[in-house]
């Protein structure tokens, strides 16, 4: 019976390959399990490292062979049956091209683990310096009917520090008769110093397509006939491994018989069929979580695990998702999608830890039924968000409403709750109210017509607006309707200009020490004297040689600076106040409270 490569063709060349009635009624043929019948003997036939064996045929071609190789890769992938190979393409007497004839004494020797001159070791078996010690013994030998000794250690990462020690002298200048091929799953266990005597060899997972169409092969030669959409459902199940795939296979035969259909793959693991995958999340989509229990208890009393459940909902979440952004699903939609994989991932470490999984996933699964009403969609009214319960409690408004007619006036205060004072002595402007009310009402259009959120559209019309709106004067006050109100500071054009030369005098000599002036100095203008108030750190800043000297620069143009150390006055929006003019509009109260702890902070630290 023969075997095939990787790119479909049969061969013949598949000695462990045995007739399908092998196991007679009387038992007296050992059955072979097809991982192990169905093993390829030569590099093509080793599916899915292609790039490994042309590695490894040029190098037995070319005469380049090097004293260690490093196998690396997930399990079942061909790692053991390629060192096979290699030590048969070495050993063969008949062998053209770098290929093992696969059918002379020597070839069936190494296929069957019987070769005295090609040693395979078990590395979690003989993980002992006393067994790495018997290795190095024997590789003082010659070999008997070959032209090399083969040492091939499978789980090579299980060897302890001191075999591993033990072995490099050898490894690194091993008598000239010796190979030796490592195999294992986890090359970062394995001592640096051993990796650099290695000449490593990355197996790659193989891909569901290769496995799908290799256990179709099979199934041919077993005279088997699957039902559609099993082959490709034990390839994903696979996880990129041959041997997991075809151990499967073998499992569905031996149950369901010649037409194993894709039910019974469901049966023997355990695994909900897709339509009921769908219906649960079509039911988690409704928001309805007492649907979504009923949905859920069925699957679990038929026996399916939790975490087999889990995995299988995250796959379905996850080509929704790809499926949903190639056709132009909306972001709320994609968001729902994103949260509830996460969901799923934090369910997946939890089962580890947890004895009652199905208790474990029921919560899972209620928090993403609840995701439709917390993710907002931008459509929302202005009180709730769209899909929230109807006796939700509604947001405030952004801006109070204002009457037209009659004047602000402050809510009273009770004596159970008094509202805490606020050192703003004015009220606010009827027509700054007025202006962020109307941008509020663009910023709500604009969420209503471009389906973005309402804080978005807010922060656009805002932007729109910035600089442009206009001006109510009204006795001493002076109010704007733009957003710019809020922390603009009212200086003189002249002193403004003469503080805007001195900060561009100092960030000459220092950007650092003009964005120290600028946070921690006032400028005030006394009479006919320019007097710069300092706090004591800016204070020994200033004192430098080349600082001096732009203070010199800037007072040719605007007169004598005297520097004093006190306390810097109220600054709204980062820029000094002028000594004698105020500010109409003062900083809100999170960023004076912001600097009263910084300026504590710095307080302490200097005392």
């Amino acid at each position: 019976m023969g075997a095939s490569g990787s790119d479909g063709a049969m061969t013949n060349s598949t000695p462990e390959t045995l007739p399908e009635d092998s196991g007679d009624q009387n038992g007296s043929v050992e059955y072979q399990v097809i991982a192990r019948r169905f093993r390829p003997r030569n590099f093509d036939e080793v599916v899915g490292q292609e790039a490994v064996a042309d590695a490894l045929r040029q190098s037995i071609l070319q005469n380049r062979l090097a004293h260690a190789y490093l196998f690396c890769g997930p399990r079942g992938v061909g790692k053991t049956s390629m060192a096979r190979i290699f030590a048969a393409a070495l050993q063969c007497p008949h062998a053209k091209e770098a290929t093992p004839c696969g059918e002379c004494e020597t070839c069936q020797r190494i296929f069957r683990g019987e070769d005295s001159d090609v040693t395979e070791m078990d590395g979690a078996s003989n993980r002992g310096i006393d067994d790495i010690r018997g290795l190095i013994e024997h590789v003082q030998y010659a070999p008997t009917q070959g032209r090399y000794r083969v040492f091939i250690l499978d789980e090579v990462h299980m060897l302890t520090r001191d075999a591993f020690n033990a072995l490099l002298k050898t490894l690194e200048e091993p008598p000239s008769h010796v190979k030796f091929v490592f195999a294992t799953t986890e090359p970062e266990r394995i001592l640096p110093t051993v990796l650099s005597r290695c000449q490593r060899c990355d197996f790659s997972s193989i891909s569901n397509s290769d496995i799908s169409r290799r256990l179709e092969q099979i199934c041919q030669l077993e005279n088997a006939q699957p039902g559609e959409g099993l082959l490709e459902e034990v390839a994903l199940l696979a996880q990129g491994g041959m041997r997991d795939a075809q151990s499967m296979l073998d499992q569905i035969l031996a149950f369901a018989g010649k037409e194993p259909q894709l039910e019974d793959l469901l049966r023997v693991t355990g695994r909900v069929s897709t339509e009921n995958l769908l219906q649960l999340i079509s039911v988690l989509e409704s928001g309805d979580l007492g649907a979504a229990i009923q949905e859920l208890g069925p699957l679990l009393d038929s026996g399916t695990e939790p975490s087999v459940l889990t995995d299988q909902l995250t796959a379905v979440y996850r080509d929704q998702l790809h499926e949903g952004v190639a056709s132009g699903w909306s972001p709320e939609k994609i968001e729902s999608n994103l949260l509830a994989q996460e969901i799923l991932q934090e369910t997946r470490l939890k089962l580890r830890q947890q004895d009652r999984g199905d208790l474990v996933l029921e919560l899972a699964l209620m928090r993403i039924g609840t995701l439709s009403s917390l993710v907002r969609t931008g459509l929302s009214s202005t009180s709730t968000p769209m899909g929230a319960p109807t006796g939700a409690i509604p947001a405030k408004s952004a801006v109070a409403p204002v009457n037209q007619d009659s004047a602000v006036t402050p809510a009273p205060s009770t004596p159970e709750m008094k509202a805490p004072e606020s050192p703003r002595t004015s009220v606010e402007p009827q027509a700054s109210v007025e202006t962020r009310s109307s941008v509020k009402t663009q910023g709500e259009s604009r969420a209503h017509e471009g389906g973005m959120s309402r804080a978005q559209a807010a922060l656009e019309a805002l932007q729109n607006k910035s600089g442009s709106a206009p001006v109510a004067a009204g006795g001493a006050s002076v109010a704007t309707a733009t957003l710019e109100t809020e922390v603009a500071t009212t200086v003189g054009d002249k002193s403004d200009s003469a503080w805007e030369e001195l900060k561009e005098e100092i960030s000459k000599v220092s950007s650092l020490a003009a964005r120290h002036l600028t946070n921690d100095g006032t400028l005030q203008k006394q009479g006919e004297k320019q007097v710069l108030i300092v706090s004591e750190s800016l204070e020994k800043v200033l004192e430098s040689p080349e600082i001096q000297s732009a203070f010199k620069k800037w007072g040719k143009t605007h007169g004598a600076l005297s520097v004093e150390r006190g306390e810097r006055p109220v600054t709204t929006g980062g820029d000094s106040v002028i000594a004698g003019e105020s500010s109409n509009v003062e900083a809100p109260q999170v960023i004076r409270d912001a600097e009263e702890i910084f300026r504590a902070k710095a307080h302490r630290k200097q005392s």
